[in-house]
């Protein structure tokens, strides 16, 4: 997914931390924070620890959906893929609901994303961070994310389990082929932020998830095509991950 061109690294402060960024795309390139996660799919070994069993990431799939790195592509991209077949399916990329980061801590989540197929007829994606998995993406309980039904047509959602603001309009519609880098800002809960390509969108929308606790605040990376029947199809191709935050003081004495 590389375009290739001249990149310029530069640096500002954000929310108290210092932020290492490409100017030319608003890429986050490091972060000095005392959490910080980023995964860019560069070969199986993300998936598998050495010793064979499950690394961090954890695919779910119903029906003929697939889930798994791409071969031989530039930087590393992992698929999400529909069949056209008639059946329900779901092609998911998370944590196995190890929900080990505290949204409290000033928490900001970003990915790089090309929808190389848009969501047809019945599919829905969603990206961004949320709770405990859930096959119906309007019932997870805590989640922030950038969502499409059925088309490029993109809008980002949030529940915190008391407020649920569903379908914000971004006015941004995605294109296949396009790769596109989106930022979930949880330094202020009573107003999430989010950003496409370092731009803010549906500002005019307050996303408050202020009811978060430490314990409902617990959330992962979360990305998802599904459809509950019929042939729609969908490809997304994640490029890389990136997650940041200070970290938790509610750490037990071992």
């Amino acid at each position: 997914m590389a375009t290739g061109g001249t990149t310029s690294i530069k640096c500002k402060w954000e929310n108290g931390l210092q932020r290492f960024y490409d100017s030319a795309t608003d890429e986050t390139v490091r972060v000095m924070s005392p959490v910080w996660f980023k995964d860019d799919f560069l070969g199986e070994e993300e998936l598998v620890s050495e010793a064979g069993s499950q690394g961090i990431w954890n695919t779910r799939d119903v029906g003929d959906a697939t889930e798994a790195i791409r071969v031989a592509i530039a930087s590393g991209v992992f698929r999400l893929h529909l069949h056209a077949t008639s059946e329900a399916e779901d092609a998911v990329l998370d944590w196995a609901d190890n929900t080990s980061l505290c949204v409290l801590n000033d928490v900001q989540f970003e990915c790089k994303i090309d929808m190389a197929t848009l969501p047809t007829t019945g599919v829905v994606a969603v990206f961004g961070m949320c709770g405990d998995h859930n096959l119906d993406k309007d019932t997870a309980a805590e989640s922030a994310w950038f969502r499409m039904d059925a088309s490029g047509v993109l809008k980002v959602e949030s529940d915190d389990g008391t407020t649920n603001t569903d379908d914000t309009a971004t006015g941004t519609t995605l294109v296949a082929g396009t790769a596109n880098i989106f930022r979930i800002d949880f330094s202020d809960l009573s107003d999430v932020k989010f950003f496409i390509d370092g731009v803010r969108t549906a500002a005019a929308t307050t996303h408050d998830m202020s009811a978060l606790t430490t314990t409902t605040g617990l959330m992962q990376p979360y990305f998802s095509l599904d459809k509950a029947s019929g042939t729609g199809v969908g490809d997304m191709d994640i490029d890389y991950v990136a997650i940041w935050g200070r970290r938790s003081s509610l750490i037990a004495n071992s």
